[in-house]
């Protein structure tokens, strides 16, 4: 079987936390969200280590956890929102569609 055939092959990723590394196996199509996500994480981080009363690698690496696990509550709310006004409109495009036909 060739490459081009296999619909998600695995590819590796490394990540570094503290003193540890650790080697994913991620899809292909979802690397790039893994090593931008590891980027990203990892400078914020850097900047809760850098305040003023900068906090300690596990505080830092704790509360950008919670950051990112409440940025994906708020969007999946603002997801939930959108997919209600969206399926409002469809429905009021069908009951015009229906009003039209019947006219």
């Amino acid at each position: 079987m060739k490459k081009n055939n296999i619909p998600n092959p695995d590819v590796s990723v490394f990540i570094k936390l503290l003193d540890r590394g650790f080697k994913l196996s991620v899809p292909a199509d979802q690397e790039r969200y893994y090593r931008d996500g590891y980027e990203v994480f990892m400078e914020r981080v850097k900047q809760h280590k850098s305040k003023t009363k900068g906090y300690d690698d596990i505080e830092a690496m704790g509360l950008t956890a919670i950051e990112c696990m409440v940025a994906l509550q708020r969007i999946r709310e603002q997801m939930d929102g959108m997919m209600e006004a969206f399926q409002d409109r469809i429905e009021k495009l069908d009951a015009a569609v229906a009003n039209a036909i019947d006219s």
